[in-house]
């Protein structure tokens, strides 16, 4: 069973810290696949130290993004490589993990790896972030008052975004940062599983706004056949504040949610940096740094840099 990653050039090095902290939790050996976009000598110098300093296998792919032109030259905000997840059941046999760059691994990989799906071709953890879609687009916030039509272009966008997905995103969405898939069950049961990377299927995401076109594109194809991993595997920093002090934005959210949402406060196991506060950028490394994930971030990538001798993030 391999672990996936796919980042472009300027992701590479946090991508090694996330590998780095799978090695170090897992209580057993796993091997890594990582697909790099526009792959220069740099980049494979460094996969190869932490190869060889941590006795990791690390197989690296050149990510090809040909056929995506379209993708590439929408402004969608994404480097063609983000789209990597939906060509895995192509790419791949088996059961895979794809774990994004962006992430800090604190418990055994083995956990997901060897967790049962119940039946269905993939597992991730719901997205947090979508919970409260359908109250944000009820409530009209004082900003809305003075910009009327940047308002209501955004809530076009997100109509939009909900009619093509085929509903409305909630605890039935799920998050693509961490996503185990059997890929020999999806080609063997979804005889459209060819169409999950399709131009034609993305296009109406990729010129929207408010999409995420890897992540809408995979809730739309596996709607209602996907197993939910508890929250702890895909965690934000921010789920202490939304745990204390944002209780009134999720009061609509399910017991078993609620429950999720205290354990991945209080014991992650995995980090995910979502959006642009990466832990890596010195603004944000200094704001956040009371924040645990952020001192987890730093503390590991001290370590990283005393096993690997490449200087990151701190």
């Amino acid at each position: 069973m391999q672990i996936i990653y796919g980042v472009n050039a300027d992701y590479v090095l946090p991508a090694l810290v996330s590998i780095y902290s799978v090695w170090k939790h897992a209580s057993k050996s796993v091997g890594v696949t990582i697909y790099v976009e526009a792959i220069n000598e740099d980049s494979l110098d460094m996969i190869r130290r932490v190869s060889e300093e941590c006795g990791l296998p690390i197989q690296v792919k050149d990510f090809d993004a040909t056929g995506f032109e379209e993708y590439s030259g929408s402004g969608a905000g994404y480097p063609v490589v983000s789209l990597l997840p939906l060509l895995l059941p192509h790419l791949m046999h088996g059961r895979c993990l794809f774990i994004d760059a962006d992430t800090l691994v604190m418990g055994d990989i083995w956990e997901l790896l060897t967790a049962d799906l119940g039946g269905m071709p993939i597992g991730a953890c719901t997205d947090v972030g979508q919970v409260t879609l359908e109250d944000r687009l009820l409530k009209t916030r004082a900003s809305d008052l003075f910009q009327p039509s940047r308002a209501q272009l955004k809530k076009r966008n997100h109509i939009d975004r909900i009619l093509n997905l085929g509903f409305m995103p909630g605890e039935n969405y799920f998050n693509s940062g961490v996503l185990v898939m059997d890929c020999d069950t999806i080609r063997s049961n979804f005889a459209d599983h060819a169409d999950l990377a399709s131009m034609d299927e993305l296009r109406p995401y990729i010129h929207n706004l408010h999409s995420l076109p890897d992540q809408d594109r995979l809730n739309e194809f596996f709607a209602g056949r996907w197993h939910q991993f508890p929250l702890k595997w895909n965690t934000r920093p921010g789920i202490v504040r939304d745990v204390e002090m944002r209780k009134h934005q999720f009061r609509h959210i399910s017991e078993d949610l609620r429950a999720q949402m205290l354990e991945a406060a209080t014991n992650p196991k995995l980090w995910h940096f979502m959006g642009r506060r990466k832990p890596w950028i010195k603004r944000w490394r200094r704001l956040l740094r009371f924040r645990r994930a952020y001192r987890d971030y730093a503390n590991t990538c001290r370590e990283f840099n005393a096993k690997t001798g490449i200087v990151f993030g701190v």
